[in-house]
């Protein structure tokens, strides 16, 4: 099946062209749009020798700790879970920071030890934070002694 179109026959009268300084360039909605609808999920698992040690309580938008939002890192040594309940939370690691993952009740977080990371709200959200140990990690002397380590507060204390 063919189709012919004959737009040299019609002519069209003041055809309204767009400055794209004052209305914009469509492209620019449609790479926005399309940037919007897109959702990165982290494929990290847990080593299979990880033992808990610590669980926050259920957090939301109000209890959640500031620190969290801000750069800081897991416990010295420890992988961390981010367990989203309700809603759904974006992390992003320091040194990529053009990755953003989106974490929800599908779709938990295992965050690595020692890399510096932040959580951001995307409103409101119920979540749990889990701590684990592994072994091979407990003799690491590469620590950043400066960092901020909220989660410190809910490890079980031996």
């Amino acid at each position: 099946m063919s189709c012919k179109c004959n737009l040299k026959d019609e002519k069209i009268e003041n055809p309204k062209i767009l400055n794209p300084d004052i209305e914009g360039d469509a492209s620019e909605v449609i790479e926005e749009e399309i940037y919007e609808n897109i959702e990165v999920y982290s494929e990290a698992t847990l080593p299979e020798d990880a033992i808990l040690v610590g669980e926050s309580p259920i957090l939301n938008e109000e209890t959640i700790f500031p620190s969290i939002l801000g750069k800081h890192m897991t416990p010295k040594n420890k992988y961390a879970y981010i367990n989203v309940i309700t809603g759904k939370v974006q992390f992003v690691y320091e040194d990529k920071n053009n990755i953003i993952y989106t974490v929800t009740p599908d779709h938990p977080l295992v965050i690595e030890p020692e890399r510096y990371h932040h959580v951001i709200l995307m409103g409101p959200v119920t979540l749990t934070l889990k701590f684990y140990k592994v072994p091979e990690l407990q003799d690491n002397k590469s620590l950043d002694e400066t960092a901020i380590r909220p989660g410190e507060f809910f490890l079980d204390k031996d």
